[in-house]
């Protein structure tokens, strides 16, 4: 038996039960709901939807990056290349990080996985616009 109680007669009513088992009322579960304001800003922020939505837009960057990059011919074109590059990593590496620690709906390792992935793409932006910016 659950912990559960039937909000009509006060019977158990076991963990998977849609109604009671002693009167026959249906059981509706109580869903968990986030009281504090900023958690509900960061669980919007970082949903599923505006996660994909977001590294979308990252990849977006880069291949615009890309391809300025593939047709450039002078310092202005690879210098708005590297900037668009280092934006959509940036924009990835945000809400890989950003999901990994707001879903706690999501598996512990796949959101360990999405914190590493993130912190490591921002790294290498950093690193290699200091690099790139050596040349220039």
């Amino acid at each position: 038996m659950g912990d559960d109680k039937c909000s009509k007669c006060g019977a158990d009513i076991p963990m998977d039960s849609k109604f009671c088992l002693n009167c026959g009322t249906k059981v509706i579960k109580e869903t968990h709901q986030v009281s504090e304001p900023i958690h509900q800003v960061f669980h919007f922020l970082f949903s599923k939807n505006i996660i994909t939505a977001g590294i979308l837009l990252g990849i977006l960057f880069i291949w615009i990056g890309v391809i300025i990059v593939t047709f450039s011919t002078d310092l202005t074109g690879l210098r708005a290349a590297q900037t668009l590059n280092s934006l959509g990593f940036f924009v990835v590496g945000i809400f890989l990080i950003g999901g990994g620690i707001a879903n706690d709906k999501m598996d512990r390792l796949v959101r360990l996985g999405m914190i590493v992935i993130g912190v490591y793409m921002i790294t290498a932006v950093l690193a290699l616009s200091s690099l790139i910016n050596n040349f220039y």
